[in-house]
């Protein structure tokens, strides 16, 4: 099954698939600091929430030479070209031959893979600041017949610990260590504190996630951010933005160095990707210990494992305008579009398509400032056929201050089944509750807040679609088998009962969302302003979305129609596939019914 996605990149005749206009900076620094967001940054900020509800999500993703968005870099190096001599033909092995056009290449050039069928036998790292670019990913195809990663993009993982001493508030740039430190400008860090048992507990329903947070010390550090580091004077260090929380001294806050020497301004872009029947493991993107590094413009087939893993060290990196589907395996922790975790932040998954996964885009063991902004998200499938998995949510303590917007997704779910979680924000979403394929009948909800999920938000979102059945919300649940909107306060995965947590509910913020149960609106009472936001992360309409409504889901608008809405651009990609002369639509005809 294929559906070229690098259409975004051809139509360009077509408004509705317009892309945004790529910046021209070749190779990065850091972004320098100012304006309070860091980078030249202005928080884009509502009066609807709490201050220590919202961060400056607009500064996540790509920087090139301090300049917001993906560098277009010349082609440096062919690999079909001598002496690298790649052969495209699908039978000969190039991995040898890719491999030496990648180290030849120079930071700030791409690796140009021409039309071709590229069969390699091992990983294609990438570990410094270049491109491996295709000529789309219906010409260039590269295909992996070994259990291992398609592409890596790593740095070097080195560690430093220090205790800090002040700065360790919400929106300061700059912290105190008590030593004299080792930090450097450019290093990847991440600053945090033992677990605070009011808020962030890395047991939940699964079990202890003693890999949640920082590595190696048994979860109990589930809180905490990635930051890159933009000066160091004396004990001082200042971050290229500033902290998303204020740390308690009584928690010993701490800063760890993750990789002084990232990968910097990398990326994969314009090609198709695949792992062969009969591999058994490897994601076809791997990084970690990256900033500010992209896949764009990329198809992803049957993974192996996940399609794209960001894991520690990854911040502000972005992955946009691709297309994940289909995997080897539906088990545990395989079958994966987008998965986040270990901490990761600041980084930006916009524009994709997500379809017949295991799980879309999930935020796992840790990982904040994350922005998951217009997905089209559509069928996932647990390994137990009749239960709904979602479409995308937070899995592993603990994941915080993650910005939730624009997406088409059929249930959003926070678990506690590894543990807490706390202030993410779900904006504008269309959670359609529905999912084509096999029929599922347990497990049926658009929004799922499990317990120890606190302080999150809900804000403008349209719930379910016309003639959805079941309840707006059941207390007490009296089985797993009645569809519902709301799942909140429960354990992850309760068949019955009562809420087991109340202060999930008590800190739950849901104002101006729309459910096609009561067919109508409903308001926070405490909360008089009914102004939403029309985002939370971009200052206005972005090109790419052409002449489609902005912002696509406003159910209180004047002019909103429950019966006939808006459609953000991925999906309308996805919807009309064949009319843009792609050779696959996939089916829509077996859905189930609830």
């Amino acid at each position: 099954m294929r559906l070229g996605f690098d259409s975004l990149r051809r139509c360009r005749g077509i408004s509705v698939l317009a892309l945004a206009a790529a910046c021209c900076a070749i190779q990065s620094t850091v972004p320098p600091n100012g304006n309070n967001g860091g980078g030249g940054i202005i928080p884009i900020r509502t009066g609807l929430l709490p201050p220590d509800h919202q961060i400056a999500w607009n500064a996540a993703g790509v920087f090139a030479n301090g300049v917001k968005g993906i560098p277009v870099y010349p082609v440096g190096v062919n690999a079909k070209s001598a002496p690298y001599n790649a052969k495209g033909d699908g039978a000969t092995d190039d991995t040898a031959a890719i491999r030496k056009a990648i180290n030849a290449c120079r930071p700030g050039q791409a690796v140009l893979l021409p039309e071709g069928t590229y069969r390699i036998s091992g990983t294609l790292s990438i570990q410094k600041g270049i491109v491996v670019r295709g000529e789309g990913p219906d010409k260039t195809r590269i295909i992996q017949h070994a259990s291992e990663h398609i592409f890596r993009i790593m740095g070097l993982r080195s560690g430093s610990v220090s205790d800090l001493a002040t700065g360790y508030t919400k929106d300061s740039d700059t912290v105190v260590v008590t030593g004299l430190g080792s930090f450097r400008p450019g290093d990847v860090v991440s600053v945090d504190e033992l677990n605070d048992p009011d808020l962030v507990n890395s047991t939940g329903v699964g079990g202890t996630c003693r890999w949640c947070g920082r590595y190696d010390v048994g979860g109990t550090r589930a809180l905490g951010e990635t930051k890159l580091v933009k000066s160091v004077s004396g004990r001082s260090v200042t971050f290229v933005h500033p902290l998303y929380f204020t740390y308690k001294a009584e928690l010993r806050p701490q800063i760890v160095r993750l990789s002084s020497s990232p990968v910097v301004n990398a990326g994969i872009e314009d090609l198709y990707v695949e792992a062969a029947e009969g591999t058994n493991s490897g994601h076809s993107v791997f990084m970690a210990n990256c900033a500010y590094c992209w896949v764009k413009g990329v198809e992803s087939a049957n993974t192996s494992k996940k399609h794209v893993e960001l894991q520690s060290g990854a911040y502000g990196n972005e992955v946009r305008d691709s297309y994940f589907h289909g995997a080897r395996y539906f088990t545990s922790d395989r079958g994966y579009g987008i998965n986040i975790s270990l901490g990761s932040s600041a980084n930006l998954v916009e524009n994709n398509i997500l379809y017949h996964l295991h799980y879309g885009i999930a935020l796992e063991a840790g990982g904040s400032g994350n922005v998951i902004g217009y997905n089209y998200v559509e069928r996932t499938e647990h390994y137990e056929s009749d239960w709904y998995i979602q479409a995308m949510g937070t899995h592993g303590a603990h994941t915080y201050m993650n910005l939730w917007e624009g997406n088409v997704a059929g249930m959003i779910d926070f678990d506690n089944y590894w543990g807490s979680g706390s202030h993410q924000v779900v904006l504008r979403n269309h959670l359609t509750r529905e999912n084509p394929g096999t029929p599922v009948v347990n497990n049926i909800a658009a929004a799922i807040v499990d317990a120890s999920n606190y302080f999150d938000s809900f804000i403008g979102n349209i719930l379910g679609t016309p003639g959805c059945a079941g309840q707006v919300e059941a207390v007490p649940y009296r089985s797993i088998a009645d569809p519902v909107i709301w799942k909140v306060g429960y354990n992850c995965c309760s068949a019955k009962g009562y809420p087991s947590d109340a202060k999930t509910g008590q800190t739950l913020i849901r104002h101006g969302n729309y459910d096609y149960i009561t067919k109508g609106l409903t308001w926070d009472p405490n909360i008089s302003g009914r102004t939403l936001p029309d985002s939370l992360y971009l200052p206005s309409k972005p090109a790419w979305f052409g002449n489609l409504a902005w912002p696509p889901f406003a159910p209180e608008s004047p002019d909103f129609d429950p019966g006939n809405l808006n459609k953000i651009p991925a999906q309308v990609l996805f919807e009309t596939g064949p009319k843009l002369r792609l050779p696959f639509k996939p089916g829509r005809v077996e859905r189930a019914v609830w």
